[in-house]
């Protein structure tokens, strides 16, 4: 139950510890590398729409890895119950 505790109270946070690929520290250089060229290139309201544009995308990409999580953690308690 100390795991469970844990999960609920915030100590325990599982994407937090998991290690990333080399191929994804890649991608994030390569997608990091583009925004800064494209951030240079836009100008003053082309930027802001675009930066509002990536926040969207982010809370989005948030949403999608929570309710994958908690998709998981049912398939996981399905599969231990049965």
């Amino acid at each position: 139950m100390s795991a469970l505790h844990d999960l609920w109270y915030g100590n325990l946070q599982p994407s937090e510890n998991r290690e990333i690929s080399e191929e994804e520290k890649n991608l994030i250089e390569s997608m990091a590398l583009h925004q800064e060229k494209l951030f240079a290139s836009l100008k003053y309201n082309d930027l802001k729409i675009f930066k509002k544009y990536i926040e969207y995308n982010e809370k989005y990409a948030s949403m999608v890895e929570s309710h994958a999580f908690e998709i998981g953690f049912k398939l996981a308690v399905k599969l231990l119950t049965e």
